[in-house]
């Protein structure tokens, strides 16, 4: 496989520790990062870059040394993660949602040489809590590090000031681990997810290249800085073309409108949550119009009347199929039609092979099956190497734990999870099917349907929905599944209404806070 992506150029001798450096050197007075409280430039942001480095190598921090980092969303964040692949060391950002329990499993796994974060939030006494985390675990790193704030026992992590970088410093080589990724850790502690230089490298050239972006753009990120999303989407690609990276450090979507409107972005990437709220946001401001060209939309099922409501003030939304394990897997743009963006996932991307199977066996064009994926992106493996071999199927294919199809015409349509499955009495079916006659109705802005324990089947089907009503009846959930042509026996037989889908820190939604519903 690697001698294959090579031959074919996705992987390369390229870098990417010198990506902020590069782009500093060619355009320094270019705003590199844009947030409500002002602007940042390229050689502004690198020169900050460098004095983190330089403090590292100044604890004793060394080329593959792990370094475990929670920021938020804004320059500090994207000045750690540059320094960190531009000294070699091996980058694993920490969501800064995750809690005392999540944080001590990272920092037990990593074992890292430091620590960075923030010592000034207001909601959480980040010294504190990872120190406490760290004495739970049984490890002292080689230096303790804050962007802001004072702590005992911690540095700030800009102390060394700004210099040049040791000559004989450098970045990690294409084949090595730069960055380490944890999954949400729904079903157990969270996973560390290995990624390669070369991997991500092609990652960012066929992304660049599918979206048209350029330096011209200006690219929306309210996602967190330390997940793949907001760290690709908030530094990478704008490093890389000369972008601006507008940042959000919280989500609100007025307050997004705004920021779009003054800074005339031209792009968004986020979770579906994000993208029905700002298209809220745009109608309850009276807005007909919206600088935004496109909006790449993923992490979460997209109705495909979101997307359609999207082009309607002029932003051209598509669906994309992503994971922590291979972070863009099927891509679309502004290009393609409105039909294919609002009812697919895309297409591969360049360099990825999708099959599904059911079990050993590959379906037909169009059949649902689980969807395994091979390409230049793929992760290494896992840091607990002992999950790779369930991760894997033979071949180097990597089990995603998705159902979908792939049709003739090379459209890939994401199902639902494999554990998203009812099993009522041993006949088993897909609770994304029933999501998406659900929301269908007028009256419905999102749906989620869960296996609920119990019954005389032993499960039943849950419906949780977002509607602006509190009448709802099953027997009107009901016929809004078998209006759509599905089987009465996938009607809802528990449901309940919400303001809002329980979600995760990356805008997914979270099932077993959904089960929990049904538990009160």
């Amino acid at each position: 496989m690697l001698a294959g992506w090579r031959a074919a150029g996705h992987h390369t001798d390229e870098r990417i520790g010198h990506l902020l450096e590069l782009r500093a050197a060619a355009w320094p007075d270019r705003p590199a990062v844009i947030t409500a409280a002002g602007e940042t430039t390229f050689g502004a942001l690198a020169a900050r870059s460098a004095a983190v480095a330089r403090t590292l190598l100044d604890a004793g921090v060394r080329p593959g040394d792990a370094v475990c980092w929670s920021l938020p969303t804004g320059p500090d964040a994207v000045a750690v993660a540059a320094a960190l692949w531009r000294i070699g060391a091996l980058s694993s950002p920490i969501v800064p949602l995750y809690g005392p329990r999540e944080i001590a499993a990272v920092l037990g796994q990593m074992r890292p040489a430091a620590v960075i974060v923030d010592g000034s939030d207001p909601r959480r006494d980040n010294p504190d809590v990872f120190g406490e985390a760290l004495r739970a675990v049984g490890h002292e790193p080689a230096a303790r590090l804050l962007t802001a704030g004072t702590a005992a026992g911690w540095r700030d992590a800009f102390a060394a000031g700004t210099g040049a970088i040791p000559a004989g410093v450098q970045p990690s080589a294409p084949g090595e681990a730069c960055l380490v990724l944890f999954t949400s850790g729904t079903e157990s502690e969270p996973k560390g997810v290995l990624h390669s230089v070369a991997g991500l490298q092609h990652e960012l050239r066929t992304t660049i290249a599918e979206w048209g972006l350029t330096f011209r753009d200006r690219m929306v990120m309210a996602s967190p800085m330390t997940h793949i999303t907001g760290l690709l989407q908030g530094f990478m690609i704008p490093a890389r073309i000369g972008a601006a990276a507008v940042l959000m450090e919280r989500w609100d979507a007025g307050a997004c409108v705004d920021l779009v409107d003054r800074t005339g972005a031209t792009y968004m990437a986020g979770a579906t949550p994000f993208l029905r709220e700002l298209l809220a946001a745009y109608q309850e401001q009276g807005r007909d119009r919206s600088p935004l060209v496109q909006y790449c939309c993923g992490g979460a099922a997209v109705p495909p009347a979101l997307v359609r409501a999207a082009q309607d003030l002029g932003i051209a939304a598509y669906r994309i199929w992503g994971m922590t394990e291979l972070p863009t897997a099927t891509t679309a743009n502004e290009l393609d039609p409105l039909d294919h963006r609002a009812e697919t996932d895309g297409r591969p991307a360049p360099g990825v092979e999708v099959r599904v199977v059911d079990g050993d066996r590959d379906v037909a064009p169009g059949e649902v099956g689980e969807l395994l994926l091979r390409a230049p992106e793929q992760m290494l493996g896992y840091v607990r190497a002992e999950l790779d071999e369930r991760a894997f199927a033979p071949g180097g294919w990597l089990r995603t734990g998705d159902l979908g199809s792939l049709a003739a015409d090379g459209q890939v349509r994401v199902q639902g999870r494999l554990k998203d499955i009812i099993n009522r009495g041993g006949e088993k079916f897909s609770t994304r099917e029933i999501e998406r006659a659900l929301e269908t109705h007028p009256d419905i802005d999102v749906a989620a349907v869960v296996a609920v324990p119990g019954g005389r089947l032993d499960e039943r089907i849950g419906a949780v929905v977002v509607s602006h009503r509190t009448d709802w009846t099953l027997e009107e959930l009901g016929r809004a599944v078998t209006g759509q042509g599905l089987a009465k026996r996938k009607q809802p037989e528990l449901f309940r209404v919400v303001p809002a889908l329980p979600t995760n820190a990356t805008g997914k939604i979270d099932k077993a806070a959904v089960v929990a519903l049904f538990e009160r």
